[in-house]
């Protein structure tokens, strides 16, 4: 975590309960769909380095970061937290159908990918309270969404499906 990102996240957790509660039901709205609170509260938090092509992905993790109570240690990357769930039968194979169609849209103005991610967190937050998500990797793994390269998705997509296929193949071996 760098030193902004730890000045980012340690603000959020300062924030009071209404602050936060309007942050935690922005989540899935893109920052330009914020209302005048939810928009005072967010800038609290913001560090002035951050440039604001940016912002919009700092928005979507703040709302999603609080949605876990402030002070909660960072835990592990959503895409191994998926697998974890996937691995344990906590998560149906629908849960890994919906990363394959995150892996397959881009982070846009019209907010598509926002709502699909925000939708797979709180699925996340509902079947294992004890799911806490690493906020600072989800943010890097947004910023670097979109590149030519698409290293984030596919390191998305070995973290769920690689151990997809382990799952498989112990399957068939105990039978």
């Amino acid at each position: 975590m760098t030193e902004t990102q730890e000045r980012f996240f340690a603000r959020l957790d300062k924030l009071g309960t209404g602050e936060r509660a309007a942050l935690r039901r922005a989540a899935g709205t893109m920052l330009r769909e914020a209302d005048g609170p939810t928009l005072a509260a967010f800038y609290r938090c913001l560090p002035s380095e951050v440039p604001e092509r940016y912002a919009d992905r700092w928005f979507a993790v703040a709302c999603l970061r609080c949605l876990w109570d402030a002070g909660e240690q960072n835990g592990q990357p959503l895409e191994n937290t998926i697998s974890a769930l996937l691995r344990q039968g906590v998560l149906s194979d629908s849960a890994a159908h919906r990363v394959e169609l995150l892996l397959d849209t881009k982070w846009d103005a019209d907010g598509y990918l926002l709502t699909k991610l925000a939708r797979l967190v709180k699925l996340v937050r509902q079947k294992s309270e004890r799911a806490m998500l690493d906020f600072p990797t989800l943010l890097d793994d947004l910023r670097y969404w979109n590149g030519e390269t698409q290293s984030v998705q596919r390191k998305w997509a070995r973290a769920v499906f690689a151990n997809e296929t382990d799952r498989n193949d112990t399957t068939e071996k105990e039978n």
